[in-house]
């Protein structure tokens, strides 16, 4: 029965740390629930047919909140059954004082963590009443966290919901954003953006390192889905940067802030996600139209340093996992 005893134990000590990994530590989500919320959304994506349209793919990120819960309940719940069935007789019928059985085990441990007491099985010994006392705290802790943890989540939510939004309001692809951002002269009509934009990407990051979670909860609407209009975003920066020449570009400083920006945010998906980078670079950003204005030097072939290439993999990556294409980034180009 020593093997029941053990395994009981390493269970609650597993689902205790991941619980409290996840809902407290804001570092993300605990190993148990970071592999099964990757391999849930890679169940969902297979059955949309990686559609970023489905409407599968809306209904994934509350079905997974609510599948993360049972989780914890039901390794819990396992961890006190098998605790107590390596203890011979430490539950009774409280009428007949029949010892239970596995499944009277089961029942007895169910209703104990939910703090419901039935009464109709009792503890035999001070020891199993003592530990059926510490499941009931501990579920009654847990159904507590479990609420406190869905607020904040939502909250983050609605704020990705807001970024995407906001994003989408500097236009439809890398070469609109940088036309609607010049005004002639220069790009103050970006620059002047450039901190609001950059706070909203700093919070959503760190949002994303305390909530993976939230990158389950998908938009079905390419014009307002968060990952392709950073996407866009990152893609305009890049054709401002390396692109357009230094006496028109806007100086460094004033584009620091949404580099360090997307700098946090590279570092913070790299810590949470569990993808492979794809190793073939996204295809070129169509900016025919930004030579036809003279904006950018005819032809003009710079190279991208190898972090910034890197980079683009990893968007490209982030956007095939969430069931979009990179011609999503750049319509026109597709």
């Amino acid at each position: 029965m020593e093997i029941f005893l053990i395994i009981g134990i390493f269970l609650y000590i597993s689902i205790a740390i991941d619980i409290l990994q996840t809902t407290l530590s804001m570092q993300g989500g605990g190993w148990l629930t970071s592999r099964i919320s990757h391999l849930f959304w890679k169940f969902f994506l297979l059955i949309s047919g990686r559609n970023g349209k489905s409407k599968i793919l809306g209904h994934a990120g509350y079905i997974l909140l609510t599948s993360i819960v049972f989780v914890w309940v039901f390794f819990l719940w396992a961890s006190f059954t098998f605790i107590l069935y390596s203890y011979p007789g430490a539950v009774e019928a409280s009428s007949s004082k029949i010892p239970a059985d596995f499944w009277q085990l089961v029942y007895y441990a169910g209703f104990s963590i939910s703090t419901l007491g039935m009464g109709d099985y009792i503890p035999t010994s001070n020891f199993v009443k003592i530990l059926t006392s510490f499941y009931s705290f501990t579920g009654l802790i847990l159904l507590t966290m479990s609420v406190t943890y869905f607020i904040p989540v939502l909250s983050a939510v609605i704020e990705q919901r807001k970024l995407g939004v906001k994003l989408s309001a500097l236009g439809n692809s890398p070469q609109e954003i940088v036309l609607n951002a010049w005004n002639g002269n220069n790009f103050e009509r970006l620059t002047n953006k450039i901190d609001g934009i950059s706070d909203s990407i700093v919070k959503y990051s760190q949002q994303h390192r305390a909530y993976p979670v939230i990158h389950y909860f998908h938009s079905t609407d390419p014009e307002t889905t968060v990952i392709l209009q950073l996407a866009r975003l990152f893609e305009a920066l890049h054709i401002i940067r390396y692109k357009v020449p230094e006496d028109t570009s806007p100086p460094l400083e004033d584009l620091r802030p949404l580099i360090i920006a997307f700098q946090n945010y590279f570092k913070v998906v790299s810590q949470v996600t569990h993808f492979s980078i794809k190793d073939a670079n996204p295809k070129k950003t169509n900016i025919n139209r930004l030579y036809e204005l003279k904006l950018i030097p005819e032809k003009s072939e710079i190279l991208l340093p190898d972090h910034e290439t890197k980079h683009r993999r990893l968007f490209s990556t982030l956007i095939y996992f969430d069931g979009w294409s990179w011609g999503e980034v750049d319509p026109k180009n597709s």
